[in-house]
């Protein structure tokens, strides 16, 4: 029998091994419906991840690399096991954290809004430096786009923490955190910007990098003559550099004629030539100036010059549409449209071309779309030249689950002039009931209809169309119905009175995010005015137009003069710059809004409960949301005591 001393060294020996292998085998972590094999994954390793969730083919799974400020997507692609989706990734070098996505239709599952987003470490086990601040400015920028929900005070402690811990790094983020600071705490962000500015005041010479991060931070802060004074500044020092390039990009745009945009953009060619986004967007400038003078030998010598495949296709695009709009030379339009179509074919699959922001799926994914819509415009042209059949068949295949109502209306249109009358209803009636539909559809229909064979009353067939539409607008809306408190502001309205959000609580408030130089926001006016007058008399219902990125001395002028010229009865407020001269906007910037038109349709309770971005062209379309979202904001929503 072996002695107790023996037996102990044994036990110690085998404990001691098992406490190794514990230690040497990383269990990984879970984060919500995600699991990842690396509890402290690195740089360059390869990790397994599994995911619980719901997914389908159309579902979009990616994954973001983290690098400063800059998120680069990449597919993740999973094998199915028992429920279970299984990928392996292999993580860049260079990057300092990373987060995940997935979403499905327009609707992201982010873990409860907190998101999938973690850090990376090194081999000591340590976070990687510019992780927490890499972080801090995804979450700071993720709500409106990946559904992430987190308090600004938090993303804003993520980043100091990291900052002030790796002071070597503040050039890399200062820019991007004065932005994040100006739009949550101005009076921080300002000490900020000044704190910065003076650092570089105090420096003997600047890199040209360092006057692009002053004249961002000089910007930011609204200060627009010293911006501009710096700009100046730095683009006598570097006449190679960004700023310099971007400043004769906009010199292209402004100039009064070809001429002068051909003076600029071989300024930039003798001292610059470099190939990219500045080039390419002057280039289709003055192509676009030698369409207006019908030179085209001239344009085509121009758009030989561009390399960016996307920006010749939308070229080619738009030129064809034009001359087809206005029945000018159709056969050099159909030339166009076709050349449009044949760029975006050559770009599908291959992804030298891909800008950093999208993966591979979603730059496929954005080709597929601009195909759909150029090869519309080709449909158009070839029913203009009176081949019918061959703009059937176009438009037949151009049309996707997201074509919009203008594309629906053209292909119904094209069915009926061919006598194709029990197609023409059928598809009618489909567009219709998935509320795709211009106004003029019913009538398309109700000529189809009368075509046809059909025993029912018109009315009462129409009538089941309609309400059919109006349950799938319902069921749509409820499913992506939000509950999100709504940020208090104070603005005036054109008539100097000061109006609060806090006033209107116990009323659905419906705001209306626009400018007078945005397009679709104008468009969508009519669809809204009708909506004012159908909730006229209802006292629980208040439209407020927040007037936002309007820049200009005379932007109160120019907006009483819209509206009284357009006979419009809106209560329009006007949005606050975040300081003198800034081009970024209070209200806008505290809804985390991204683009306009945009609605946000608050209840009763002072809870977000829909956010539209954007407008669909139909304006009956857009009378019947608001209707329903009123409805669903008011039904069992009682203010607070």
């Amino acid at each position: 029998m072996r002695n107790f001393t023996q037996l102990l060294v044994l036990a110690m020996l085998v404990s001691f091994s098992s406490c190794e292998d514990e230690k040497s085998e990383d269990p990984g972590m879970n984060i919500g419906k995600l699991y990842i094999s690396k509890s402290k994954p690195q740089p360059g390793e390869t990790i397994n991840i599994k995911y619980s969730g719901e997914t389908s083919d159309e579902t979009e799974t990616t994954v973001n690399y983290l690098l400063n400020a800059t998120k680069y997507p990449a597919d993740i692609e999973f094998r199915d096991s028992a429920g279970i989706h299984n990928a392996i990734l292999q993580i860049p070098d260079s990057v300092q954290a990373i987060a995940f996505n997935f979403k499905n239709g327009d609707v992201y599952e982010a873990n409860d809004q907190k998101g999938y987003v973690i850090s990376l470490y090194d081999e000591n086990g340590k976070e990687i430096k510019g992780a927490g601040a890499a972080k801090g400015i995804y979450y700071a920028g993720a709500s409106e786009q990946f559904n992430v929900k987190i308090d600004k005070d938090s993303a804003l402690a993520m980043i100091e923490k990291d900052l002030e811990k790796n002071p070597e790094l503040v050039s890399e983020f200062e820019v991007d955190y004065s932005n994040v600071l100006m739009r949550t705490n101005r009076e921080k962000g300002q000490s900020y910007i000044d704190e910065r500015i003076a650092y570089y005041s105090k420096k003997d010479s600047l890199t040209a990098e360092e006057y692009e991060a002053l004249f961002y931070l000089y910007d930011h802060k609204g200060a627009e003559k010293e911006s501009d004074s710096i700009n100046k500044i730095a683009i006598e020092k570097y006449s190679k550099s960004k700023l310099a390039q971007r400043d004769l990009m906009i010199k292209v745009f402004q100039a009064k004629d070809q001429q002068e945009k051909l003076r600029y953009f071989n300024q930039y060619e003798e001292n610059i030539g470099a190939k990219n986004y500045f080039r390419n967007t002057m280039l289709r400038l003055i192509a676009d100036g030698y369409v207006n003078e019908k030179d085209w030998k001239a344009f085509n010598e121009y758009v030989a010059k561009m390399d960016d495949l996307d920006i010749k296709a939308s070229l080619f695009n738009n030129t064809a549409w034009t001359m087809a709009q206005e029945d000018e030379n159709l056969e050099k339009a159909a030339e166009f449209s076709q050349r449009s179509l044949k760029l975006i074919q050559e770009s599908l699959g291959n992804y030298e071309n891909k800008p950093d922001f999208f993966s591979r799926k979603q730059f496929d994914k954005s080709l597929k779309s601009r195909e759909s819509i150029y090869a519309d415009t080709y449909a158009y042209i070839l029913h203009k030249q009176g081949d019918l059949q061959g703009a059937i068949e176009t438009q037949k295949n151009a049309l996707t689950e997201n074509s919009g109502s203008d594309m629906t209306t053209r292909y119904v249109k094209y069915l009926l002039e061919a006598e194709q009358y029990n197609l023409a209803q059928e598809k009618a009636e489909e567009f219709m009931v998935d509320n795709r539909a211009d106004a003029e559809m019913q009538d398309y229909l109700k000529t189809a209809y009368a075509k046809n064979d059909n025993s029912e009353n018109f009315e009462t067939y129409l009538a089941g169309i309609e309400e059919k539409a109006l349950q799938n607008t319902r069921t749509e809306l409820e499913k992506n119905m939000l509950s999100e408190e709504a940020p208090s502001f104070q603005l005036k309205d054109l008539k100097g009175n000061e109006i609060e959000l806090s006033s209107l609580k116990g009323k659905t408030v419906i705001l209306d995010f626009w400018a007078t130089w945005c397009g679709p926001c104008k468009m969508s006016f009519p669809g809204m005015q009708k909506a004012i007058d159908k909730f006229a008399n209802n006292e629980n219902v208040e439209f407020l137009f927040v007037n936002t990125w309007e820049t200009g001395e005379d932007r109160i002028e120019k907006v009483t003069n819209f509206i009284e010229e357009n006979d419009y009865d809106f209560h329009v407020l006007m949005d606050e710059p975040v300081a003198e001269g800034s081009r970024d906007f209070t209200v806008v910037s505290e809804y985390g809004i991204k683009g306009i038109p945009t609605k946000i349709i608050i209840g009763p309770d002072g809870m977000i409960n829909f956010k539209k971005v954007g407008y669909s062209g139909n304006n009956e379309k857009l009378l019947k949301e608001i209707g329903i979202m009123i409805e669903l904001a008011q039904k069992n929503k009682e203010p607070e005591a």
